[in-house]
């Protein structure tokens, strides 16, 4: 049995998107509604928050140093020292709320990041951001884009639009095409949640974050339920594995839409936890442009 500990006690709004440094052995997240890039070091478990300028989605490290940012309508070039951004291609012109959410970098080093509609409109898309921060468009049509993780291999990308309460898996071309053959993982008819965050560990299994459910739920390569670990929060968003050995999984959660009988229910809602496992995570992709 695993067991869910209190990591940091931090009360985030919408903590997401939380990543792994292995260079600076660092955790960094972000509050998007709060507009904050925290930043954990583990040498000193000390606990350092940085203002953004807009909502802070989701990002990725880059290859060469800083960060890949997805703001609520368009990306940035950025580092945790220096203030300054290099903005680059906007994808919303701020016409309707829909804003960019959940992502990661495939194998190759390409963001996918997709979108989140709050009026539920289904006009949302799914992107890749490749060589040369060209924007792709690979399809429409999504209203809350999550779970967006890669197999170890790269060949398998996994992706969920959370109101279809369904993890999808698709075939992905590791050069340069579509997701293709599109397939149903896992569904949630049975659940307490809803799909949120994903991760896959070095065995090819897939942890998810189960908003609405409080907890993370371990899938097997078939899509059959592994393991269920409890936590003592009810929106459980994103996770990544850190720690010297990438053991350790690391889970981020919100206060976001708890009625007050929640939040009486579930004080510790906003906090990082952390789950100590026997099986090992990957490196983080980077973004490689």
């Amino acid at each position: 049995m695993y067991e869910a500990n209190v990591h940091i006690e931090c009360g985030n709004t919408l903590g997401e998107g939380i990543l792994w440094d292995e260079n600076t052995s660092s955790l960094y997240w972000t509050d998007i509604d709060e507009k904050r890039l925290h930043r954990w070091d583990s040498k000193d478990s000390s606990l350092h928050s940085k203002e953004m300028p807009d909502k802070l989605c989701s990002f990725a490290l880059r290859k060469g140093g800083g960060f890949l940012f997805a703001f609520a309508s368009a990306f940035a070039f950025g580092s945790w020292d220096d203030p300054s951004l290099q903005w680059l291609t906007q994808v919303h012109d701020g016409s309707s709320p829909v804003r960019l959410n959940d992502g990661r970098c495939d194998r190759q080093g390409r963001f996918i990041v997709g979108d989140f509609d709050p009026e539920s409109k289904e006009r949302g898309s799914l992107f890749r951001v490749t060589e040369g921060t060209e924007v792709q468009t690979l399809w429409e049509g999504i209203t809350c884009a999550n779970s967006i993780c890669f197999s170890p291999d790269g060949k398998v990308m996994y992706f969920t639009d959370t109101p279809k309460r369904l993890i999808w898996a698709f075939d992905y071309d590791t050069q340069k095409g579509p997701p293709s053959d599109k397939r149903v993982f896992a569904s949630f008819e049975d659940q307490p949640g809803n799909p949120d965050g994903s991760i896959v560990d070095a065995e090819g299994y897939l942890w998810n974050a189960q908003w609405g459910g409080a907890r993370v739920v371990r899938y097997s390569p078939h899509g059959d339920v592994d393991r269920i670990v409890e936590l003592p929060a009810k929106n459980i968003t994103c996770m990544c594995f850190g720690g010297e050995q990438l053991d350790t999984l690391y889970v981020t959660s919100a206060r976001t839409g708890l009625s007050k009988k929640e939040l009486e229910e579930y004080p510790l809602s906003g906090s990082v936890f952390s789950i100590h496992t026997d099986t090992r995570g990957l490196k983080e992709s980077r973004y490689a442009f």
